[in-house]
């Protein structure tokens, strides 16, 4: 019998009960005794003020800090979007948020990497305003040719009015964060923040770390009630341990950090749990995000985040390939898979990722799409009443009879999923069409997708006018 699963041959989880007690009080022993530095004075003395023990910018503390942030972060919460039906329900049981790549700084173009631009990005958002399945824009592309200073509210602008998704704004530092708060007062008013509507993700710094800025962010953000998204990765054999229970250990300590500090800044502010940790190859020392033991700690990630009763990020469709190419596509179907199965409540690079985060290919995003759209529709459970049972069709069609010309195949012909760049022709036909592989089907599918792409319409004059003065001028 495979040592990996039981007696009826079901796949063991990652971490069972026991062994999220076991990573959880490992977590605790690093905290009392290593404990995490914090490289921000206001948080540093939220910290001590609340019986952490301080010294220089390491901060110790225990369970007992622990567990009261447990208690009030909440299980269930509601991120609004521009319009009621776009708010986005993020909690145990609920359909997993997906949100399109984030911040790769080179994109995938004519066989080789540049640099990503300006409209790079703006293709990467009219693919997700475009797409079924992404929930939220993210920022999917690095656009260097735009100055760093101006950047933030170029990009801001871009996702404002490029589509009427929810985006999620990049705020690592407390100027970003300024022009995230100024464009929501803007589109909003001045009590956006009643509700929660600011995705972001903070990063802390493995071993064992939170910057400055990261703090900053991480108590305002809290202060004003929005979602806060720790996210962590370690990479096991350099930052962590090269053992995955080692390096759950590290990533669960960091993300224990952030709930507290969360917590403390605003009991009740809504809390992502989240890492992308994973092994380091003792080859190269590059991060593996497309091999099976990332699968296993994202399996584990959602379990520990689920253990504490807390909502989980997890990474998408990710992959070490270069390329969109069967590497590619094998590892991203079986991450995301991964997550989906585990129950994650909100993913990140669900779409267009390559090269270990660092590359966008807009090819890779409608496979990905594809994928996305195949995985969904295999979940759901299948409807069985008189009229999918169809016991009268076969009957009327006999023994050795065909059902094709049926009343009942043609009004369920019109409910099959009709458009999909996989291939299902027979190979002659295939081959007679060009035997294009799958990359080139996905390039002549971007191109259309573009051509039909129209940015929305629905921002009143006024609010365009103060948005194109505070983000262009």
């Amino acid at each position: 019998m495979d040592e990996d699963s039981d007696v009826n041959g079901a796949a063991r989880p990652a971490l069972d009960e026991q062994g999220c007690r076991q990573i959880h009080e490992a977590a605790l022993a690093l905290l009392e005794k290593v404990g995490c530095a914090v490289l921000d004075a206001e948080a540093l003395a939220l910290l001590k003020a609340n019986g952490a023990r301080v010294d220089g910018v390491c901060a110790r503390f225990g369970e007992a800090l622990v567990e009261q942030a447990r208690d009030t972060a909440p299980a269930h919460y509601t991120v609004a979007g521009r319009r009621p039906e776009f708010d986005l329900h993020v909690g145990l049981g609920e359909p997993a948020v997906l949100a399109s790549a984030s911040g790769p700084p080179f994109v995938l173009s004519d066989g080789d990497y540049r640099p990503g631009t300006l409209a790079d990005l703006r293709t990467a958002v009219a693919l997700a305003h475009l797409s079924p399945n992404i929930d939220v824009l993210g920022y999917s592309v690095e656009p260097g040719d735009v100055p760093e200073e101006r950047r933030p509210r170029l990009v801001a602008h871009l996702h404002a009015t490029s589509s009427d998704k929810n985006c999620r704004y990049t705020v690592t530092s407390l100027a970003e964060l300024h022009v995230a708060t100024d464009v929501l007062e803007i589109l909003y008013g001045a009590d956006w923040h009643t509700r929660p509507r600011l995705w972001s993700v903070i990063n802390t710094t493995s071993p064992l770390q939170l910057s400055e800025e990261g703090a900053q962010v991480l108590l305002r953000l809290a202060r004003l009630g929005q979602p806060v998204l720790v996210a962590v990765c370690a990479m096991g054999g350099t930052t962590a341990p090269l053992t995955p229970a080692g390096l759950l250990a590290v990533q669960h300590a960091e993300l224990l950090t952030g709930l507290v500090l969360t917590q403390l800044a605003r009991e009740g502010t809504p809390f992502l749990y989240g890492g992308t940790s994973s092994l380091s190859s003792m080859q190269s020392g590059a991060l593996m995000i497309g091999a099976p033991v990332y699968w296993q700690l994202m399996e584990a990630t959602v379990r520990l985040g689920h253990w504490l009763g807390l909502p989980v990020r997890a990474g998408g469709c990710v992959t070490d390939a270069h390329l969109p190419d069967a590497q590619a596509g094998v590892e991203s179907a079986l991450a995301m898979d991964t997550v989906l199965r585990a129950g994650a409540q909100y993913v990140l690079h669900a779409a267009g990722i390559l090269s270990s985060f660092n590359c966008f290919c807009p090819e890779k995003f409608v496979i990905d799409d594809e994928v996305l759209t195949g995985l969904r529709l295999a979940r759901r459970p299948i409807q069985v009443d008189a009229e999918t049972l169809a016991l009268d069709v076969v009957a009327a069609a006999g023994p050795g009879g065909s059902v094709l010309g049926h009343a009942h195949t043609r009004r369920h012909a019109r409910d099959a999923p009709l458009r999909t760049i996989m291939n299902r022709a027979p190979y002659e036909t295939w081959k007679g069409l060009g035997g294009h592989d799958l990359a080139t089907v996905g390039a002549a599918r971007v191109a259309e997708l573009l051509e039909q792409y129209e940015p929305p319409d629905d921002l009143d004059p006024v609010t365009r006018r103060r948005l194109d003065a505070y983000c262009l001028d």
